[in-house]
């Protein structure tokens, strides 16, 4: 896939993680917006379809937003291009 295609959506400019629209692989890179900016984040691990990728650093113990709203706390640090679920996200309730 060409780096230019979009194959990712951040929903809120605040949030930690897009979510891809096509499973991508180590060495692809996850292209979205953001205020109205073409970013790529170059992809470190598998992440599976409509599944989060995270875009910055997290680490652990940080919140996670999607949304724009906390959606869990970071188990771990997690890099950008690293798959974001609950391997490495505790759920806030």
């Amino acid at each position: 896939m060409g780096n230019s295609a979009m194959n990712a959506i951040l929903i809120s400019p605040l949030d930690d993680v897009a979510t891809v629209t096509t499973e991508l692989h180590p060495g692809d890179v996850a292209v979205f917006l953001k205020n109205s900016e073409l970013i790529r984040v170059p992809i470190i691990e598998t992440i599976p379809r409509f599944h989060k990728v995270a875009i910055r650093i997290v680490v652990k113990q940080e919140a996670v937003r999607k949304y724009g709203e906390i959606i869990g706390q970071a188990t771990q640090d997690i890099s950008p291009g690293s798959h974001v679920h609950d391997h490495n996200v505790a759920s806030p309730i």
